[in-house]
C-alpha cells in the first residue's frame, strides 16, 4: 500500500453530501468506480466523464454554477502542476479539488497540497478510497479563499465607485472570475446604477444575519449583473441607521471570499469602526485621489493609517483625473513626491466615455478606444499578477500561498 493510499485508508469513511460532484477521469476503470459510488450513495446532480485535464478545463469553463467537488485525472500530463494552474483559471475558490494520478510520488503530493488541492489519489481507485477523499473535503479551507480588494476615497467625488465598478466588470468579463461587489454605502450607493441593475436591501440583510451566512442566503441577497458579477447593496431610508455589532464586516467578507475569487469593497467614508473593520478585511487597499492639495494630504494620512492596521494590507494610490485638467492642479510628479511613493497608478480624464457608460449602465468602451479602459485593464493586471488581461494567477484556490506570480 502506497503513502497516498495509506493516508486515505486511515480516514474514517463519512457519508457524502449530495452537492454536485464532477469527475473527469482518463480510464474506464476509474470512471466505473466513481459511477458506482454515485449510484451506491444515491447522489444526484453528479457528472462523470472520460477525459483529460484539458477536457476538465473546457467543462468547467462552460458551467454556469460550480460544483462542490471536482475530481480530475492528471495521469497523462507531463506537467501536472502547470496544468492544474490552468484549471484554476476556471475553478471557483470554494471548489474542493481531488487529483487522480498514476504516480506514487511524495514530492508531487506535497506540491499539490501546497497548491491547495484537497487530496491526491493513486490508481487503481476503489469506491472506498474515493468516498473518503470526497467526504473529507473542506470547501471552506482558507487556502482556497478569494481576495478582498478595498477602494476608499481621499475626498468626495474622486471617482471611487467609477473605478471600482469598472474594475469589477473587467475582472468578471475578461478573466471570467466570480466577483462580489459590495457597495458599503448602505443608504444608496451609486454602484447599482453604474452597473445597470436595480439595488435591493440584500447587503443590510446579510449584515444582520452573519450567524447564518451560507451559500443560499448569499445567493438570495445578491443581484446578478452577469453570470460572474454579483452586487451586494442596500437602499435604507435616510433616517434609518443600521446598528451593527463589532466584527460584522469581517465575518461577511470572510464568507464571501469562500464563494468568490475577488470581493470588491466600495467604502463611502473614511473613519469609524465600520471602516476600520473593512480595511482589516482587505488584502489590498486602493486609495483614490484627485489632483488637489487636500487630496494629497488626505491620501498621505489614509496610506499611513491603512498601513498601520493589524491586517498589514498592501496599499496603493490611484490618481484619478476626474476633473478637466487646468493650470493649478497638483502635478503627478509633485503628488508622488508628497506621498513619498514611487508607484501611483493614474487614470486619464475621459468624461464623455464615462458619462455614457455610467448613465446607460454599460461597460466602458474597448481598451483600444478608451484610455480609461486601458488604465482599468492595467490595474486588473497588477491585482491578478497577470501578464495580460486574459491570464490570471492570483485569487485561485491554490494561490493564497503564492506572494507573487510564479512561472511554471
Amino acid at each position: 500500500m502506497g503513502a497516498f493510499e495509506l493516508r486515505s485508508a486511515n480516514r474514517r469513511a463519512q457519508p457524502l453530501a449530495t452537492d454536485r460532484i464532477i469527475a473527469v477521469l482518463g480510464d474506464p476503470s476509474s470512471e466505473e468506480v466513481v459511477k458506482n459510488l454515485m449510484r451506491d450513495q444515491g447522489i444526484v446532480g453528479a457528472h462523470v466523464a472520460r477525459g483529460a485535464i484539458d477536457d476538465a478545463i473546457e467543462l468547467m469553463r462552460k458551467l454556469p454554477h460550480s460544483p462542490r467537488h471536482l475530481l480530475v485525472d492528471v495521469s497523462g500530463s507531463s506537467m501536472p502542476i502547470s496544468d492544474l494552474m490552468r484549471l484554476a483559471e476556471v475553478v471557483d475558490p470554494s471548489v474542493s479539488v481531488v487529483v487522480v494520478g498514476d504516480h506514487n510520488d511524495v514530492g508531487l503530493f506535497r506540491s499539490l497540497l501546497r497548491l491547495g488541492v484537497q487530496d491526491y489519489l493513486v490508481k487503481p481507485l476503489t469506491v472506498e478510497l474515493v468516498q473518503r477523499a470526497l467526504a473529507a473535503s473542506d470547501p471552506t479551507a482558507s487556502a482556497r479563499a478569494g481576495k478582498a480588494i478595498g477602494f476608499i476615497g481621499a475626498r468626495g467625488g474622486v471617482g471611487v465607485t467609477t473605478i471600482a465598478t469598472a474594475l469589477a466588470r473587467h475582472l468578471a468579463d475578461k478573466t471570467r472570475r466570480r466577483i462580489a461587489y459590495v457597495d458599503l454605502d448602505l443608504h444608496g450607493g451609486a454602484a447599482a446604477s453604474m452597473l445597470g441593475i436595480d439595488a435591493n436591501n440584500g447587503l443590510a440583510e446579510l449584515m444582520q444575519n452573519t450567524h447564518r451566512l451560507d451559500q443560499q442566503l448569499i445567493h438570495q441577497t445578491a443581484v446578478a449583473q452577469s453570470d460572474r458579477l454579483f452586487i451586494f447593496s442596500a437602499e435604507l431610508p435616510y433616517e434609518q441607521p443600521l446598528a451593527l455589532r463589532a466584527g460584522t464586516v469581517g465575518e461577511l467578507v470572510a464568507a464571501l471570499k469562500h464563494h468568490f475569487h475577488y470581493v470588491v469593497l466600495d467604502l463611502p467614508q473614511r473613519a469609524g469602526g465600520f471602516v476600520d473593520e473593512t480595511l482589516d478585511a482587505c488584502e489590498t487597499i486602493h486609495v483614490v485621489a484627485d489632483r488637489s492639495v487636500h487630496a494629497a494630504r488626505e491620501t498621505a494620512r489614509l496610506c499611513r493609517f491603512a498601513e498601520g492596521r493589524p491586517a498589514d494590507a498592501a496599499v496603493s494610490v490611484l490618481l484619478n483625473n476626474a476633473q478637466q485638467p487646468v493650470r493649478g492642479r497638483v502635478a503627478q510628479s509633485d503628488f508622488v513626491h508628497a506621498l513619498g511613493r514611487a508607484s501611483v497608478h493614474e487614470f486619464p480624464y475621459e468624461p464623455q466615455t464615462l458619462a455614457v457608460a455610467q448613465n446607460l449602465g454599460e461597460a466602458i468602451g474597448e481598451g483600444k478606444h478608451s484610455a480609461f479602459a486601458r488604465a482599468v485593464a492595467a490595474l486588473a493586471d497588477a491585482i491578478t499578477g497577470a501578464d495580460a488581461p486574459a491570464v490570471v494567477e492570483r485569487g485561485r484556490w491554490y494561490a493564497r500561498l503564492l506572494p507573487k506570480r510564479s512561472a511554471s
